[in-house]
This record gives structure tokens, sequence and C-alpha cells, in this order.
């Protein structure tokens, strides 16, 4: 994990940010001679240092990390049949009866 402190923030910079009006941006892996990276995102041909990202665009919101290939693979492969079985979810049939005696 390469991180920067700014304004007492610590920024993930191998995870992308989205700032507040849903622009992504992401780390160049370099940084100015001053030492702040350099950030891509707002169809700007030219790199940004992340203080100013942080000032003009902020506040920057992490993206969020992809689930890891065995999580979504076990969530994927689950035996829907089974979990009802199981008490972990409810078939549509019980969802209908919740829901209309809730709505009476």
């Amino acid at each position: 994990m390469t991180t920067y402190l700014h304004d007492g923030t610590e920024f993930d910079l191998d995870g992308g940010f989205i700032d507040v009006i849903g622009i992504e941006w992401t780390w160049t892996g370099r940084y100015t001679d001053t030492g702040e990276p350099l950030l891509f995102g707002g169809g700007s041909p030219t790199p940004v240092p992340l203080p100013d990202v942080y000032h003009d665009h902020g506040p920057l919101i992490p993206l969020p990390k992809p689930s890891p290939s065995r999580l979504v693979r076990a969530a994927v492969s689950a035996d829907y049949t089974a979990s009802i079985r199981d008490g972990h979810t409810e078939s549509y049939e019980e969802y209908a009866l919740r829901t209309t005696r809730a709505g009476q």
C-alpha cells in the first residue's frame, strides 16, 4: 500500500478515488518535484497534483476495493434452495405473504 498524507488525511494511492461530482481519479505512479502524487482524471490529459484535486474537487472518496474472487465464487455458486431451507433467505411466496401483511 502506497500512502500519502495531506491535511491530516491518509490517502491510499494504490486505490482510486471519486470526487463529489463522480469523477474518478487514479494515481499515475509519479510525483511532482515537491513529492506530491500526480493523479489522472476528469478528462484532463495532464496529471494533476493530489492537493490540487483535493482542493478543487474534494473531498476525495476512496473507490471500493474489488471483492476477492473466492468471495465472488462463493456468492455466485451458492445453493439457493439450500439457503432457503436453512432459513438464510426467504422464498418469493414467503416474501409476498410478509409484505402483504405489512401493508394491511
